[in-house]
């Protein structure tokens, strides 16, 4: 075997960080809704038996490797917290020259039933990590008595806020509490109070009760971008006449200085018509159900919107005028996979599709370039009716408009490829 190429570290950096790093993982912001990489599989693309492979090399690439790997941590389980606390406070006694919290850009967490003693581990790491970036709260919580079948909801410990807040808010720029576990109105204000550089601002819910929200508060967040106001499967539904997240928005309504770089919303409530007055006409990116009662007033109150994406199965779409309006979404309301029968899904999966495209072909969009139909979880299935996806892929065709899948691909090509499959 030859030998490795003299380089220097640095360079030897470069080139390993191409081979660890997950792609778009330290985005400031979230990826394009339209975009073929989701947010959450980012950091299942970490390929550790390529990382572990690289530490055996020498010297030099162990220790730049686990630099690397300490960029992004996700946790799945208290012995992980704890593991990677003690290892980054001992490398801080051991050296500043390799303190590997100096290194993390992004922490994820995907806890069960997280304990106290896991949120003090917590916050022991985010107190060594003044160059986090991102921070992305996706814990949640079940029930401990079988026989309840509801979500718990929780409060993010105010230790953790406090070590977010006094150790990563010069750093921040993106935060995203995305199920059970959320902020006070307190813990939340101090957050968006100090971290003002926050461009991504993910809010599933506000833990508390409304009485503890702030009064007569002028909040401005100069850097926002994008606001998320619930995020699971069903946001719409969790959005629709929360009266936290009704809250925040009224808080945000007083003037369009408080959120001069918003661009992109999601999730929102439509019971408040005085946020989107107040900022639509920054808005480019809107992703709401269809049925939302105040869609006509969303569309109006937003002038220069590029693209709208529909959660799905919500089809009741109605006419639709919009001068600037260039890509639509059909995007499914859950992305797990599920089996239906095929009267079922027929029924109640292609029959509401096929009303959708026709109120949006019926619509009138002059800048109208693109529809997308993201084929997966609820919507996986479209394939197998491929008289359906020709004869619309053909009409949108005619109008220069295309008609893709989740890929951006044609969405004919689903037809062939599942012709394949079955001849096979």
């Amino acid at each position: 075997m030859s030998s490795l190429p003299d380089l220097p570290v640095e360079v030897w950096r470069q080139i390993l960080a191409s081979l660890v790093r997950s792609p778009g993982a330290f985005l400031s912001d979230r990826q394009d809704p339209f975009s073929e990489v989701r947010d959450v599989d980012l950091f299942f693309n970490k390929d550790m038996k390529t990382q572990s492979a690289l530490r055996l090399v020498c010297k030099d690439w162990h220790d730049v490797v686990t630099e690397l790997a300490y960029e992004q941590l996700h946790f799945t389980s208290m012995g992980q917290v704890t593991e990677v606390a003690n290892r980054i406070e001992e490398s801080r006694r051991c050296s500043e020259k390799n303190d590997l919290g100096m290194y993390t850009r992004r922490i994820d967490l995907k806890l069960k039933n997280p304990s106290d003693q896991c949120s003090k581990e917590l916050a022991r790491i985010l107190r060594c990590t003044p160059n986090l970036e991102v921070f992305v709260n996706g814990n949640y919580h079940v029930a401990t008595n079988p026989n309840f079948h509801f979500t718990p909801q929780a409060q993010m410990p105010t230790e953790t806020i406090d070590a977010l807040v006094k150790s990563c808010s010069r750093s921040l720029r993106r935060v995203e509490w995305t199920s059970d576990e959320h902020p006070s109105w307190s813990d939340l204000m101090r957050v968006l109070q100090t971290a003002t550089g926050i461009r991504s601002l993910t809010l599933a819910n506000i833990y508390g009760l409304l009485t503890e929200k702030p009064s007569n508060q002028f909040l401005i967040l100069p850097n926002l971008k994008t606001l998320v106001l619930g995020d699971k499967s069903s946001f719409s539904h969790a959005s629709l006449g929360n009266v936290p997240l009704n809250a925040l928005l009224t808080i945000l309504s007083k003037a369009p200085e408080q959120l001069p770089s918003l661009e992109r919303l999601e999730g929102f409530s439509p019971f408040s018509p005085d946020f989107l007055r107040t900022h639509g006409p920054k808005v480019r990116i809107i992703r709401t159900v269809a049925c939302t009662p105040l869609l006509h007033e969303i569309i109006a109150t937003c002038p220069n919107l590029d693209t709208f994406i529909t959660v799905f199965p919500h089809h009741i779409l109605d006419l639709l005028s919009h001068p600037s309006l260039k890509r639509i979404g059909i995007f499914p309301i859950s992305e797990d996979p599920i089996g239906v029968p095929p009267d079922i899904f027929s029924a109640y999966i292609m029959k509401p599709l096929e009303d959708l495209l026709s109120q949006i072909d019926e619509s009138h969009l002059p800048k109208l370039v693109q529809v997308r139909i993201r084929n997966i979880g609820t919507l996986a299935n479209i394939a197998n009716h491929p008289t359906f996806l020709k004869r619309w892929w053909k009409r949108w065709n005619l109008r220069g408009v295309r008609f893709d899948d989740k890929d951006g691909q044609p969405l004919y090509l689903l037809c062939q490829g599942a012709a394949k499959i079955s001849s096979n």
